[in-house]
Formats: C-alpha cells, sequence, structure tokens
C-alpha cells in the first residue's frame, strides 16, 4: 500500500499546504479521503488520472475537507471517467451531494448529460452515509474498516478509516479530539496520518480540546497504541503556530522514531 498525501493544510489559503486530502493506492486503485482546497491539482500533480477515480470517502463536512468535491466530480466525468463514483461519508453526505448535483450544477450536467462525448455513467453517483458505530466495507484484495470519531458532533458526524491489505494498515483521521474508538481503531497501525492542527498552549487556552486533539495528547495515545509511522498533517499555518513547534510537541511523547511532519505530496510506502 501507499500513501500519498495531497494537501497538509487547514481551511487558511497558503501556496505551500493545500486543503485536506490524501490518496491511498491498494489493489490496483486510488481511493480518495477527503477533497479539500486544491485536491484536484495535486492528484494531477501525483499522476493519478482523474477519470479512473472512482471511490471518495468522506471524514466529515466542514468546507475545508469537502470543498473541491464538485470541481473533481465534474471534471472527472468531463474528462471520460465512465462509471458512477463511490462516495462514503458521515451522516450528511447524501444531503451534500445531492444539493450540489442536483440542484447547484443541475442545469450544467443536463447540458452534456445526452452528448455523445459524455458517459451516460460517469455522471451518477452512488453514496452510503454511515450510520453504524463501526462498519468494515470488503472489497478486492483490501478491506476498510470506519469508525465515528469526536469533532464538533453535536452538529456533524465524523469518520476516522483503516484500510488494511496484506497484513498491512493505514489509518486516516480528519480532525478529531481523543477518544476511544479511534485508539481502538488505531491499535497498532503501520501508518497513521493525523491532524496537528494548533499548538497544545493554544488548544488549551481556547478551550478546544473538545474537538481538536493537543499534539502532545497525541504523541502520547499513539505511542501507547503502537503506532508504527505517525505522520501528522492539517496544519492551520497563521501567527503563533509554527510546524516545528507542533512537532517537537509531538515528538516529547511519541520520540523520533517514526515520527514524520507531512507535506504536500509526500509519497510514503507500507
Amino acid at each position: 500500500m501507499k500513501l500519498i498525501l495531497l494537501g497538509s493544510g487547514a481551511v487558511r489559503p497558503d501556496l505551500d499546504h493545500w486543503g485536506p486530502a490524501q490518496v491511498v493506492q491498494v489493489g490496483g486503485e486510488n481511493l480518495l479521503f477527503d477533497c479539500g482546497r486544491g485536491a484536484t491539482m495535486r492528484l494531477v500533480q501525483a499522476g493519478i488520472p482523474i477519470q479512473q477515480l472512482k471511490r471518495l470517502f468522506f471524514t466529515h463536512h466542514h468546507f475545508d475537507h469537502n470543498c473541491d468535491f464538485a470541481y473533481l466530480f465534474l471534471s472527472s466525468w468531463v474528462l471520460g471517467r465512465d462509471v458512477p463514483m463511490e462516495i462514503v461519508g458521515p451522516r450528511g453526505t447524501q444531503a451534500f451531494c445531492d444539493a450540489l448535483l442536483k440542484s447547484a450544477y443541475r442545469d450544467d450536467i443536463d447540458t452534456r448529460r445526452f452528448h455523445p462525448m459524455y458517459s451516460a455513467h460517469g455522471c451518477k453517483y452512488n453514496v452510503r452515509d454511515v450510520l453504524e458505530d463501526e462498519l468494515t466495507l470488503e472489497y478486492e484484495g483490501f478491506r476498510i474498516r470506519m469508525v465515528h470519531v469526536l469533532h464538533k458532533s453535536h452538529i456533524l458526524d465524523n469518520l476516522a478509516y483503516r484500510i488494511e491489505a496484506d497484513g498491512k494498515s493505514i489509518v486516516i483521521v480528519g480532525d478529531t479530539t481523543m477518544c476511544q474508538s479511534l485508539m481502538n481503531l488505531a491499535e497498532g497501525a503501520d501508518l497513521m496520518v493525523h491532524e496537528c492542527t494548533f499548538p497544545t498552549a493554544r488548544i488549551r487556552s481556547a478551550k478546544w480540546e473538545s474537538f481538536h486533539t493537543a499534539p502532545r495528547d497525541l504523541g502520547k495515545w499513539a505511542k501507547a497504541r503502537g503506532v508504527k509511522v505517525l505522520v501528522l498533517k492539517h496544519y492551520a499555518i497563521q501567527p503563533g503556530v509554527e510546524i516545528e513547534t507542533m512537532f517537537d510537541e509531538v515528538k516529547a511523547e511519541f520520540g523520533d522514531q517514526g515520527l514524520i511532519a507531512g507535506h504536500d505530496l509526500m509519497t510514503l510506502e507500507v
């Protein structure tokens, strides 16, 4: 399996750290997890033909994690995708897709739908809103386990994913605070990519512990759960927020071995 971190940033416009998105290459497929700012362009930069992308998994529906979806869906269809896109996400994913593709972009789609150069199937999509506490989806050569995690959960549902193949595992986490479901999912993971949004002091002074993980807490629990490689992402770069500071905080608990400060277009194999 291979992880490509397409975007390591968060909400703020940042030319070095584009929006949350990552690809896992497994079983001859490119699986996209989240679709934030610039994800489509990063896919092209990574050499992944967007018209071949047929599976997308959302962690949650904050705009920094889903704002490039319409562009990816429509451009991949116009450029040759000839199968419906499979879309998996938390509660609200069906409504999100329908609002864009059956309402906002309905007329655009209708102008192309019956033209012979555009596939009749490529403008379709199949959505699964994951309402179960835990769910495993089986595919040829790999499986994906998912659980609910905690991030503004009084309003939004949130998922974390574990992709398993050939005895190896990659865990994809969006935004979350510490929670037992995620710690169980990440047990012994070969690689986990996890948010590192703000320094510990900023999170605690702003009382954000209920929806973001402090770097020191992340390092501590990931070490305790036996995560082998921990990749940091989702940096909220702004005055007073530096990657080096957050990296050092995680390192103080996790150690040097296996800790990586993620960057856009980084590729790692497990």
